[in-house]
């Protein structure tokens, strides 16, 4: 029985599918426009939209399991929708922000938490993944590094562990193609703490370039971010980043002991992605 992947054209998404297809797993995957999604020819791609439920009874149909994100504004009638169509198991890309004790009361925590209880109460087996920080985060910087070798922060000494997005994937291969993960809430990091003023460094080395920061105020940092994303998001951004100064964020070795493989490093991901960058 094939799977449905929401969410292709993302980074995560996109490794579910080359990961499942390597298994010789059937795949099937959805997008508002599936005529720009760029996915091998056995990839069955249907038109369907999270908040409009109704747009998944084709994709849906004689599924096995789903991979889905939690960008959803009303999680509750799509999850409705999946358990009427007899789906087997649901794989959430959740966030480690739902485990904080302040998650109810977080922008980032609460909406995760609101798809994971619906998964819950929609009666479906379920995998909840919860990565921390994702390493591709250091993509916004690419433009300024580019230009001016350079990345603007007002807060450099942030502490993340920042996980590759094939990590991310890679277990939500496991989940989708055996029952060993059913119920499971795996809690996702990379291999290592890293400040971000240290995240910029090792772009620098892997490209040849050095790379300088240069240190913004909250407000400057705000301005520049609302460029890109909605303001929501930007005090997210700048709440995560000002909370995390000094901190030591918990590593997880679930990578491992689910894989049987040693986490990606951040080195590898600007590696792979150096391009972007240079």
């Amino acid at each position: 029985m094939p799977v449905l992947v929401v969410g292709a054209s993302g980074a995560v998404g996109g490794a579910v599918v080359d990961g499942l297809l390597k298994r010789g797993v059937e795949v099937r995957a959805t997008s508002r426009a599936p005529e720009n999604l760029s996915l091998p020819t056995q990839v069955e791609a249907f038109a369907a939209d999270l908040n409009d439920p109704a747009s998944f009874t084709e994709a849906l149909h004689s599924v096995d399991r789903v991979f889905l994100y939690a960008d959803i504004a009303e999680p509750e009638a799509l999850l409705n929708a999946v358990a009427a169509a007899r789906v087997g198991q649901v794989v959430l890309l959740s966030s480690s922000a739902v485990t904080y004790p302040s998650a109810a009361d977080d922008f980032n925590g609460a909406r995760f938490l609101r798809v994971e209880r619906a998964v819950e109460e929609s009666g479906l087996e379920y995998t909840f993944l919860r990565p921390g920080g994702f390493a591709s985060n250091a993509a916004r910087w690419s433009w300024e590094i580019k230009a001016h070798s350079a990345v603007p922060l007002p807060y450099p000494e942030a502490v993340q562990a920042p996980i590759h997005e094939r990590d991310i994937a890679d277990v939500a291969i496991v989940a989708l193609t055996d029952d060993t993960l059913i119920g499971a809430r795996p809690v996702l990091t990379g291999p290592a703490r890293m400040t971000l003023r240290e995240q910029v460094d090792t772009i620098g080395q892997v490209i040849g370039r050095h790379i300088s920061v240069v240190e913004q105020t909250e407000a400057e940092s705000s301005a520049m971010l609302a460029q890109h994303v909605p303001p929501e998001w930007v005090r997210q951004i700048i709440k995560d980043w000002r909370n995390a100064v000094g901190a030591t964020p918990p590593l997880s070795d679930a990578y491992t002991r689910i894989t049987g493989r040693p986490s990606r490093t951040f080195r590898d991901w600007v590696a792979d992605n150096a391009d972007m960058f240079r």
